[in-house]
């Protein structure tokens, strides 16, 4: 009877131990390089070499399930660093730091220089200047690069074979690799050669998350206990060591005898505990694959669903973020963090209190809708609360479509006063047009006094003299008659909007229509004209030219409010194009001033009224013009506008 329990008991622990089998948790072994010794895929698609022995040696001593994960070395960074039971080796330059842990060192080596054979040595740093350089991405070699440096193209790879290829077929002149892969890739690719003596020392380290502290201790435990123990030579000299190791056939055999009988008899033992447990276990093991199926079936439908749903957001236009109650992250798609940055806010206008509306949306507010202008762009900010802990907050670039509005409404606008302007010109032409009858008849009149009365005697000529200055204050009124209807024939086509009418124009006539439709601005100040006698025509749309200059003698006249304003409008040839120049002695502008006053809505009168549009209008014009506009401005001493349009018969 006592034998009998005696084998339940073991039967007993034995079916413990399996069923803790099926709890077991993975080790993930991340694998970025397919090249001998250290870690590639033989010909069988095994994954083999010094890392990979040494990270199933670690699972074994530590009772884990290894997998081995093969993907890029930048994804390997990530993995580690945001994952746990995570491991990777990778390469670091000698004296160097890693964000991450990493246990003892590996192995020590050093990066060199290769090349064509036909191509010739090098012997420092300074003898790669101006060369294509191939660097493995995330390596040694380019966190030394950032480090220290060198003057040199850098073509970034995936994998050091990809390097060699470059350089074996011309498109790169050098590759910068540590030794142990570089020496099998040579044997790959004949003809390539070392080049130069070793540049700089690395180490190869094993790394891992930091948000497993015990995991990290395991590790590192395991590490040491096979560093003093002389596993570290063993496995060294079976992948990195140079010859072969001497065996004793005899002796092997003999051993390996003594060794199958041992486990042959462990087998048949293994063999009748297995059946029984088997029996046992069977009913269960039914259960479990059930559970385990259904699990995964709903893991995949999760794991669909949430890809879908992830899809979706990161192609979301706006930036997405979800925020708990402590203003911490729980997900973001990536999209215009950083323009949550306090000191970012700081610059907004208006300025953004970011922390006092998440409180404000946490205590009740279910929406809020912020509006701000940021780095010249116009931005929205949407927030929404989802729950009692987490709060939605959309960041939207809203420059396109706010842009677009405002230039609708001034559309708008322009329309509905050029409807007006021309219903006012139509009204004034009526009477205009009477008082140039008039007034022609009334010269008639004139003319006919003065050759019926006689001029001998003394009151006739106080008479003619009378007639004298009736015909002059006719005259007057005439040209004043005459100019009035001139400013309403430019006024009818200045509301006329877009380059609608694009022939040769004279840009003399330009300035001449621009003074007078500004006559009321410009005749409380000095006016300097110098316009070239001879001036080629230029090709464009008068009506928007005008719009061009006047907006530019507005300007002009605002910033003059001193004693003795002077405006100077000056047109010429310079360097084969036709230049128009606005120049006042006015109050100038700063230099970030001046570098924004293109920019539409940006204008330093806002509280006078000022709309930020009159320049910017100015700026799309001469773009569509293909016009150069320059400015040159100092504080307290004046502004020069100078336009430079092509002519005619430009090329």
């Amino acid at each position: 009877m006592s034998y009998w329990r005696y084998l339940r008991g073991v039967v007993l622990a034995l079916s413990l131990i399996s069923v803790q089998g099926f709890a077991q948790q993975t080790l993930t072994f991340n694998v970025h390089s397919n090249t001998p010794p250290f870690e590639w895929q033989n010909e069988a698609g095994e994954e083999t070499g010094f890392n990979i022995e040494l990270a199933r040696q670690i699972a074994q001593k530590l009772q884990y399930d290894l997998i081995i994960n093969r993907q890029t070395l930048e994804q390997t960074l990530y993995s580690v660093t945001h994952n746990t039971r995570q491991l990777a080796v990778i390469d670091l330059p000698a004296g160097e730091t890693f964000a991450l842990n990493t246990a003892l060192p590996l192995l020590p080596t050093y990066i060199s220089a290769y090349n064509l054979r036909s191509a010739g040595q090098v012997d420092s740093w300074a003898a790669l200047r101006k060369k294509r350089v191939a660097i493995k991405q995330a390596s040694s070699v380019e966190m030394y690069l950032k480090a220290n440096p060198q003057d040199f193209t850098l073509v970034p790879v995936v994998t050091n074979e990809q390097g060699f290829e470059l350089l074996s077929a011309g498109k790169v002149d050098f590759v910068l690799a540590e030794f142990y892969c570089a020496r099998r890739l040579l044997q790959q690719f004949p003809m390539t050669k070392t080049a130069s003596n070793p540049l700089f020392l690395s180490q190869f380290y094993l790394v891992m998350s930091e948000k497993d502290p015990l995991f990290s201790k395991a590790v590192s435990d395991v590490l040491e206990q096979n560093y003093h123990g002389g596993y570290f030579d063993d496995l060294i000299y079976k992948w990195v060591g140079f010859g072969k190791e001497k065996i004793e056939l005899g002796q092997v055999r003999n051993d390996f005898l003594q060794w199958a009988l041992f486990a042959a008899i462990i087998s048949s033992i293994g063999l009748l505990i297995t059946l029984y447990i088997s029996l046992v276990l069977r009913q269960k093991t039914q259960s479990l694959k059930q559970e385990l199926h259904q699990r995964q079936k709903a893991e995949a439908e999760i794991n669909r669903v949430s890809a879908q749903f992830h899809s979706v957001l990161d192609g979301l236009p706006c930036g997405v973020i979800l925020l708990d109650q402590y203003l911490k992250i729980i997900w973001q798609n990536g999209k215009y963090q950083w323009l949550l940055a306090p000191e970012r806010l700081e610059q907004a206008y208006p300025k953004v209190a970011l922390t006092q509306l998440i409180q404000s949306g946490f205590n009740g507010e279910e929406s809020q809708l912020i509006e701000f202008s940021l780095d010249n762009k116009r931005w929205k900010l949407n927030l929404y609360l989802i729950s009692n802990s987490m709060l939605a907050l959309f960041i939207e670039d809203y420059t396109e479509p706010f842009e677009l509005k405002q230039v609708s409404e001034l559309s708008s606008r322009l329309a509905s006063l050029g409807e007006l302007t021309t219903g006012i010109a139509h009204e004034i032409n009526n009477p205009v047009g009477l008082i140039n009858q008039s007034m022609s008849l009334m010269q008639d009149i004139i003319d006919d006094l003065k050759r019926a009365s006689p001029s001998t005697s003394s009151q006739p000529q106080v008479l003619q003299q009378g007639l004298e200055e009736l015909n002059y204050t006719s005259q007057s009124v005439q040209e004043s008659a005459q100019r009035i209807g001139c400013i309403i024939h430019d006024l009818k086509h200045f509301s006329r909007y877009g380059l609608s009418n694009v022939k040769p124009v004279a840009l003399n006539h330009i300035v001449e229509t621009a003074l007078r439709l500004t006559h009321n601005n410009v005749k409380r100040l000095q006016l300097q004209l110098s316009l070239h006698p001879q001036l080629p025509a230029i090709k464009g749309d008068e009506l928007q030219l005008q719009l061009v200059l006047i907006n530019l003698i507005q300007n002009a006249c605002l910033a003059m409010d001193k004693t003795h304003p002077l405006l100077t409008i000056e047109t010429g040839i310079e360097e084969g194009r036709v230049y128009l120049k606005v120049i006042d002695n006015g109050c100038g502008m700063q230099p970030h001033i001046q570098a924004r006053i293109r920019e539409p809505f940006f204008t330093t009168r806002r509280e006078q009224g000022g709309t930020g549009l009159g320049l910017s209008t100015t700026n799309k014009i001469l773009v569509e013009h293909g016009a150069q506009w320059l400015i040159h401005s100092q504080p307290n001493i004046g502004t020069e506008m100078k336009i430079l349009l092509g002519m005619c018969n430009e090329a």
